[in-house]
C-alpha cells in the first residue's frame, strides 16, 4: 500500500478540504524547537504526505542537535466498523511505519482504551463529529497521545513530570483556523503539569502542498497509494469534515464502507454534512 514520491495532479490545489474557511492569511516563520528542554518528542503520524513532511522535519533537526534518541513516532489506530471495515485508509498504518523505519526512530501504535474504534464512538454519541464538535480528534488521537505521553513518562522514571515535545502535521495552508494556530505551544493534555507538560509543535506549519511533497521526493519518503488514486488527504476514509470531491472519489474507491456509513446514516437519523448526505455522495460516486 505504499509509493515511492509522485507529482500529485492537483497540485497547489491539493491541500483544500474544510469548506468553512477562506483562504488563511501568510503564515509566520517557523518558530525553533527546543530539544534540550524536552525529555522525548512524540511525533503523530497518520501515514499522509504531512505526516511524513513532518517526520523528516523532526528527525533531521534532532539529528542534528545529538537527539535522535528522544525521537518516538505513534500511530492511532482508528479500529475497524460494525462490519469489518477499517475506519482510516488500510495500509496507512504501515506507510506509518515505514516513515519510522526510514529515520531509525522506535515506533509505536496505540488505540483509546475507553473506545475501541472511532465507529464505536460516532454510533455511542449518535451524531457525526463536525467542525466544532470533533470528538473524534479529541477521543481517539489527543486522549491517546496523552496516554502514550505517560506511557513514555513512566518509562523514563524521570521522578517528576515528563516534558514532552508533541509534533503534529498541521499547514496553515489547510484553513484559516489552522494559520492561526501557534508553531509552538503548551497543549491542554499538560492539564495542570503535575504529571505532564505537553508542547505542542507544528514543523511543517509554514510549508505549502507542494513543499510537502518536495520534501517527500527529495528524501525518498514513503507516501500511501491513495494519493495516486485522485485522493487530497488521508484522513478518515468516510470524513465529515472533508471536502465533497474528496468524499465523491473516497466512496467510489472504498463502496462497502460507504454503503455502510450510509445505512448508519439513515439509522441515527443525522445527514452526514450538512451540504450533503452519504447517499448523494455515493449516487455521485456512481454517476
Amino acid at each position: 500500500m505504499t509509493k515511492k514520491p509522485f507529482t500529485p495532479p492537483c497540485g497547489t490545489g491539493c491541500a483544500a478540504q474544510m469548506e468553512l474557511f477562506t483562504a488563511p492569511a501568510a503564515p509566520a516563520e517557523s518558530a525553533e524547537f527546543d530539544f534540550d528542554a524536552h525529555d522525548v518528542v512524540i511525533v503523530g503520524d497518520s501515514g499522509g504526505k504531512d505526516s511524513g513532511a513532518t517526520v523528516h522535519e523532526v528527525c533531521t533537526r534532532a539529528d542534528k542537535a545529538g537527539q535522535l534518541h528522544k525521537v518516538r513516532i505513534l500511530h492511532c489506530d482508528l479500529g475497524s466498523t460494525e462490519r469489518g471495515h477499517l475506519v482510516e485508509w488500510p495500509g496507512a498504518l504501515e506507510v506509518a511505519r515505514a516513515h519510522a523505519q526510514q529515520y531509525g526512530v522506535p515506533f509505536a501504535v496505540r488505540r483509546s482504551k475507553l473506545w475501541g474504534s472511532l465507529w464505536q464512538r460516532i454510533r455511542s454519541h449518535g451524531n457525526w463529529p463536525g467542525h466544532f464538535a470533533r470528538y473524534c480528534t479529541s477521543d481517539t488521537k489527543t486522549a491517546v497521545g496523552r496516554d502514550f505521553v505517560d506511557e513514555v513518562g513512566a518509562e523514563l522514571n524521570l521522578g517528576r513530570p515528563v516534558r514532552a515535545g508533541y509534533a503534529m502535521g498541521m499547514r496553515a495552508e489547510e484553513s484559516r483556523a489552522r494559520a492561526n494556530k501557534p508553531v509552538l505551544e503548551r497543549h491542554r493534555m499538560s492539564g495542570k503539569g503535575t504529571l505532564r507538560v505537553v508542547t505542542t509543535w507544528l514543523p511543517v506549519h509554514q510549508l505549502d502542498t507542494d513543499q510537502v511533497w518536495e520534501i517527500h521526493r527529495q528524501n525518498s519518503i514513503e507516501h500511501h497509494e491513495a494519493y495516486d488514486q485522485g485522493m487530497r488527504r488521508l484522513s478518515c476514509r468516510a470524513c465529515p469534515l472533508a471536502h465533497t470531491d474528496d468524499l465523491v472519489r473516497s466512496a467510489q474507491l472504498n463502496p462497502e464502507l460507504f454503503e455502510e456509513y450510509a445505512d448508519a446514516e439513515a439509522d441515527m437519523g443525522h445527514q452526514f454534512k450538512k451540504s450533503i448526505s452519504l447517499r448523494q455522495i455515493i449516487e455521485h460516486a456512481r454517476s
